[in-house]
């Protein structure tokens, strides 16, 4: 996306040109914008390259200086709520944090589903709210409500700045700013940091000498380096660990794989599973979907008995990366009873839905699974071609199954299945919450490279602005895969997507409502409250989405076969800009489709 600020920079004093003595200046026009540009200097040397603003007055220092700095990128939205998630986005696929400024009152609340997300799937964001002072809060004033701590837990770290002032160090400043993003952004946590400001929150005179405030900074206003560099040690490898790895893997057992974020995790994890002669089972998030050393379709597995068998047959676990998506999967996992199950993840947070995990590591994920299978030669891997060849020919039937009962026709099962296959190499995939992330994990068997979910608490809210900013981060061609009452949520973000450099494509599925309640015990059966109540839950809207795209100017398509679906794909991935393409669909299809698919692999 062209930045909004690459058109026009503000022409103030404040200029952020270095000279060949001080990398930092020392004039400003206020406290104010010297605290704010010494608050933006230190995240961009911590390693903050994007600032996404939100347009406020309390916030103005903030704004000019990010807007002047010379090496931060600057996105505008208008949306608070989108902003946040687009902020997520970016650092996502960019692997670094991204900072996001608002002004006081209800924009910071609008920020809290963005941060719940991030804390939860372990993605860093820096959110720097403005504030009025505290003579303004508690006292009627306009737009002041308390923001300290509005967060609760979810940010790893906050910190309460007051009032710009001169009897405060700015050394105390900046070494506030390490401490707390060391605490945060280091362990893929959000920072929040709340800037309380005075007026005048403008410039309005010439610029002010602060070369005795900063006589102190000065090893810092001559370097590039942050003030205080902290080095962590928790991301290392096996050294001291107490588990006798060379018995756990000569036994039978499965590799499980959740979300991976980077290329080294994908190839060390598929290093140690040949290593170990496991069968694999691998979510979609895994970058691992379609790969010849993965059992296709493993949640579908778990509807057949004999899938069932085959699993149980395992007496250990090594379970490898972040969320599942398979409920079926997960609740084996939680159920079966086993001898040793080993948890491997880059985060602290425990995911053991069933309390039944042994042991678990923490730390790099792709530096660990090298480790062990340096150590586990090929020699050492249990010889189990019966049981391995018996889980590759299931898969191949559960394959078999989809593809036959799928007839030709453009349905939602059809796109879940066959979507992966249309995609160039280079292009990545978002896939939405809700009915279209279980369509993709269930029935896709083809490579999958660069799938980006928001599965960290799984909420149908800032997906296209969470997409949007994957786009940009990567400057890579992106589809993403979502439901119409997510689009919904979520229409104001289009407004991020208009002028891409690179092809976007919205595939819209819209089936008139949620959709994925018509696999809940309620759409079961006949009762007389499924007919009453249903409504409730699917809530029907009866809207089509081509005024959506015309009010944004985005290109809009509506293919009613799968040709021309296959041909819209191809077609909209070659230009940059974004296109929406919505299928529609019948409520209640889907759910049917899963349905008698799940029939016929009981049976096999």
């Amino acid at each position: 996306m062209r930045s909004e600020n690459s058109k026009h920079k503000y022409s103030t004093s404040i200029s952020f040109c270095v000279n060949l003595l001080m990398k930092f200046p020392t004039r400003h026009p206020n406290l104010n914008s010297l605290w704010s540009a010494l608050l933006l200097e230190e995240l961009w040397r911590l390693g903050v390259e994007h600032v996404c603003i939100a347009p406020g007055s309390r916030s103005a220092p903030l704004t000019l200086a990010a807007a002047v700095h010379p090496h931060l990128q600057q996105h505008v939205h208008f949306d608070e709520r989108g902003l946040a998630f687009f902020a997520l986005g970016l650092a996502k696929s960019s692997g670094r944090p991204v900072a996001v400024i608002t002004t006081s009152g209800t924009a910071v609340p609008n920020l809290y589903p963005a941060i719940v997300e991030a804390r939860q799937s372990g993605v860093p964001l820096v959110i720097i709210t403005a504030d009025r002072p505290p003579e303004l809060i508690d006292c009627g004033a306009n737009q002041a409500i308390e923001q300290q701590d509005i967060f609760s837990g979810y940010p790893g770290a906050t910190i309460r700045l007051p009032t710009p002032s001169l009897d405060i160090p700015a050394n105390w400043l900046l070494t506030s700013i390490d401490q707390a993003y060391a605490r945060s952004c280091r362990q893929g946590l959000p920072l929040h940091i709340n800037c309380m400001f005075r007026e005048p929150l403008y410039p309005y005179k010439s610029d002010e000498d602060y070369s005795l405030y900063l006589a102190e900074t000065t090893r810092w206003t001559e370097s590039d380096a942050a003030h205080t560099e902290y080095e962590l040690h928790g991301d290392g490898g096996l050294n001291a660990s107490p588990v006798p790895w060379s018995e756990f893997m000569s036994g039978k057992g499965l590799v499980v794989v959740g979300r991976l974020r980077t290329s080294d995790d994908v190839e060390a994890v598929l290093a140690l599973a040949q290593r170990l002669g496991w069968p694999v089972l691998a979510d979609i998030q895994s970058q691992l979907h379609g790969h010849p050393a993965v059992i296709p379709h493993c949640d579908l597995l778990l509807s057949s008995r004999s899938g069932r068998a085959l699993m149980c047959q395992a007496d250990r676990v090594f379970q490898i990366g972040g969320h599942l998506i398979s409920k079926r999967l997960d609740r084996f996992l939680g159920s079966h009873r086993w001898q040793h199950y080993y948890m491997l993840g880059r985060e602290i947070r425990r995911m053991d839905t069933g309390h039944s995990q042994t042991y678990r590591m923490v730390g790099n994920i792709g530096r660990i699974c090298h480790q062990l299978a340096q150590l586990h030669s090929a020699s050492d891997a249990p010889l189990l071609p019966d049981w391995l060849e018996a889980f590759r020919m299931l898969g191949q039937k559960v394959s078999t199954v989809v593809r036959h009962q799928q007839v030709e026709e453009l349905s939602e099962s059809w796109i879940g299945t066959h979507l992966s296959a249309l995609l160039p190499e280079e292009a990545s995939l978002f896939i939405g919450n809700s009915l279209p992330i279980r369509l993709m994990d269930m029935f896709s068997a083809h490579r999958s490279y660069g799938v980006y979910t928001n599965r960290g608490a799984s909420g149908i809210d800032g997906l296209v602005a969470t997409a949007a900013g994957c786009c940009v981060a990567t400057k890579k061609p992106l589809v993403l895969l979502v439901g119409d009452i997510s689009f919904l949520h979520d229409l104001n973000s289009l407004q991020l997507v208009r002028q891409l450099d690179v092809p976007m494509l919205i595939v819209l599925l819209n089936n008139d409502g949620g959709g994925i309640f018509n696999l809940l015990p309620l759409a079961k059966g006949d009762s007389a409250i499924k007919h009453q109540a249903i409504d409730y839950f699917t809530t029907p809207h009866g809207l089509d989405a081509r005024y959506a795209a015309a009010m944004f100017g985005i290109e809009y398509r509506c293919p009613e076969s799968t040709a021309a679906f296959k041909e819209a794909v191809e077609l909209s991935l070659q230009s940059p800009g974004c296109t929406l393409l919505e299928v529609k669909t019948a409520p209640g299809e889907a759910a049917c489709d899963i349905s008698q698919i799940i029939t016929r692999v009981e049976e096999l």
